[in-house]
């Protein structure tokens, strides 16, 4: 299916970009130790670029444990569910997640234009490209979400498996 095969791409480019950003955050503030301790002259910029990098990564990485149903989740009454009410309830809370994504999606995109005229102190970037992580990870969560409860739907109540839990 030529979704599946775009969202497989996609999977893969954010793991790329989570595993580049998280050894350039540790490559940035390695080195901002070093210059803070050892020379006593620290990097003004790598604070703004190790969040800047944070916030895109965390965001990032949360649709990719969405896809994989990794997300932390309180499940040991879920799994006592008869498994008719189980595909409900899971199902229901998958509505819920895609709503809420809705909300960071909508509310992410209004804030943009006013914290857009800001700049970062040190590197003057604009503030909103900070920002912008959580429209694009709300997206991107969305999109993973609605591909669980599509393919939840096709397959009926007996995808939900008993050993996995709820699965979300």
């Amino acid at each position: 299916m030529l979704a599946e095969k775009v969202l497989n791409c996609i999977e893969k480019i954010l793991e790329v970009i989570c595993t580049v950003f998280v050894g350039a955050i540790v490559l940035v503030l390695f080195y901002a130790v070093v210059m803070r301790y050892g020379f006593h002259k620290p990097p003004a910029w790598s604070i703004e670029v190790s969040r800047f990098m944070f916030l895109w990564m965390v965001m990032f990485g949360a649709a990719l444990v969405t896809r994989e149903k990794s997300h932390i989740e309180i499940d040991f009454i879920v799994n006592y569910l008869p498994l008719k009410i189980r595909f409900f309830w899971i199902n229901l809370l998958r509505l819920v997640m895609l709503a809420f994504c809705g909300v960071l999606i909508y509310y992410g995109i209004k804030i943009l234009p006013i914290v857009g005229q800001a700049n970062t102190p040190t590197l003057e970037i604009s503030i909103g490209w900070l920002y912008a992580a959580v429209p694009a990870g709300g997206f991107l969560m969305g999109i993973y979400i609605l591909e669980l409860l599509i393919r939840s739907l096709r397959e009926g109540y007996r995808s939900e498996r008993l050993d996995e839990g709820s699965s979300l």
